[in-house]
């Protein structure tokens, strides 16, 4: 979905059989044969033909999201994009790449490219071959630039907001702003791809800069889920953290989300939303993506940043979600397990909740319970991520102080197997493996937070957490949890046609 589902819906304006009558002219005009295929002239004269008439019909026949999705694909699943589908990628690029282009036929070109991103990833790499990193990046730093000067209230006087002589230029105004809102939102999904499947290089994270990580963080809503710039900004933070992470490894680079999500002023709605959506996301990357932002904040222990960072409520939600999760997770996201382990760690040793103790006797009976191979491994096989998260739950028991957990405790309620369970894992700890690790920022050493292979993070084996990295083992999850615009002006418009090569008739 990428049209706002609150905005108004736009009365239709054409009988069934004029509707027809154009989506049959819009498949005929990319309905070249072979031969013709092979001319990249006849090419380049259908595809801009093609976009001309759907930009002319946005907002006439194209209205609702299934009409934006059937005009991208009408397209890209033309034999004409598929015989020529690196020159029509490149055209669309370059097309999208001029800046006096109207603003209606960059949004439909970015959609067509996030559409056939989405189903192809090779056509994401034929894209970034030819720029498309730059491309999208230098565009939707145009677009913030704009929003972050006249965005929502911004460069509107009190006169233009009270005025009703000025009313009419008021909507004007939202118009334009609300077009701005929704080719960022598809650019900014553009670029989540590209730092999802780790298509970029070092030189083109290079290319963000400040004010393009402070616009995103700074103009945040905590209070909307459903808002479709907002999510994507949101993501985008995420996935971009992410990559700096990576990066960090081989290379000295600045974490800019990193410097900016630390100075609570800027960042204050970022986690506001980052605890509303840990609490309800179900998308397992996203889960992921938002425990390495929380660990990157929970081991900076300089300057109190780790104990005062969060509300003690919030920590309290987070605790909670944590206990949800590792006893909701099915055996075949033991990974995802291993990931929140990571995590709740330094969340119960460098925050108030040391001091508090919310839960202790949930948490240390629940990490009992991942201590045992027989509770996590219904069909006897103990796997690389078995052993990860009973080691990592041992290591909660052992390394939090208020836990006041030792491996020789007696528990009668645990059964024999369990308790051997723990003291062999206790025995098969080095001395190393057992003590905490020292608060660093150089990441390339962190053995927590790991870079996955698609894209999400990996460094090590035992922290190769991603969506795509889950296995397909059948799970027996673990016991219930304790209680506890404007139009656009005919100038405009022959600027349009005259960049693209059309002449009027």
């Amino acid at each position: 979905m990428i049209l706002d589902p609150a905005a108004k819906p736009l009365e239709p304006t054409h009988n069934s059989d004029e509707i027809v009558q154009f989506w049959n002219s819009m498949e005929e005009t990319v309905k070249l044969s072979d031969d013709k295929c092979k001319e990249e002239s006849k090419v380049n004269s259908a595809l801009v033909t093609y976009l001309k008439m759907a930009t002319d019909s946005y907002k006439e026949f194209i209205r609702i999201d299934q009409d934006l999705y059937r005009m991208a694909l009408t397209l890209t699943e033309s034999n004409l994009f598929k015989l020529q589908k690196k020159f029509c990628l490149s055209k669309l690029l370059s097309l999208l790449n001029i800046d006096l282009l109207e603003m209606n036929m960059k949004f439909l070109i970015s959609y067509i490219l996030l559409c056939e991103s989405k189903k192809n990833i090779h056509s994401l790499e034929i894209m970034i071959d030819f720029q498309g990193f730059n491309v999208f990046y230098n565009n939707l730093y145009t677009e913030f630039a704009y929003l972050n000067k006249y965005g929502e209230d911004k460069g509107f006087t009190q006169e233009q907001l009270t005025n009703p002589v000025l009313n009419e230029l008021n909507d004007i105004d939202a118009e334009i702003v609300d077009e701005m809102h929704q080719i960022s939102t598809v650019l900014m999904d553009l670029l989540f791809q590209i730092f999802k499947f780790c298509k970029c290089n070092i030189t083109a994270l290079q290319l963000i800069d400040d004010f393009f990580v402070y616009f995103m963080m700074s103009s945040m809503r905590s209070d909307v889920t459903t808002d479709l710039f907002n999510n994507a900004q949101f993501k985008l933070i995420l996935v971009l953290n992410e990559q700096y992470m990576m990066f960090a490894r081989k290379y000295e680079i600045e974490n800019k989300i990193f410097k900016y999500l630390i100075n609570g002023t800027i960042s204050k709605k970022f986690t506001e939303l980052l605890l509303l959506t840990f609490n309800r996301s179900e998308d397992v990357s996203i889960k992921i993506m938002m425990c390495k932002v929380l660990y990157l904040i929970l081991t900076t222990t300089e300057d109190g940043i780790a104990m005062n960072f969060f509300y003690l409520n919030d920590l309290h939600v987070f605790v909670d979600v944590m206990l949800r999760e590792l006893q909701d997770i099915s055996e075949n996201e033991e990974v995802l397990r291993n990931t929140f382990l990571r995590v709740l760690l330094p969340l119960l040793k460098n925050t108030e909740l040391s001091k508090t103790q919310y839960r202790r006797a949930d948490i240390v009976k629940l990490l009992r319970y991942l201590t045992d191979f027989d509770n996590i491994c219904t069909d006897g096989t103990v796997l690389h991520e078995h052993k990860n998260t009973v080691t990592l739950a041992f290591k909660c028991l052992t390394q939090v102080d208020w836990l006041s957990y030792t491996p020789s405790e007696e528990d009668p309620d645990l059964p024999a197997s369990r308790a051997s369970s723990i003291s062999i894992v206790g025995m098969s700890l080095t001395e190393a493996e057992s003590k905490p690790k020292p608060n660093s920022h150089n990441y390339s050493n962190n053995e927590y937070l790991t870079l996955p292979i698609d894209g999400h993070l990996r460094v090590n084996k035992s922290f190769s957490v991603s969506a795509e990295s889950l296995g397909t083992r059948k799970a027996k999850p673990p016991p219930p949890p304790p209680p506890a615009r404007k139009a656009i002006s005919q100038s405009r418009n022959n600027v349009t046609s005259y960049i693209m090569g059309i002449r009027p008739n």
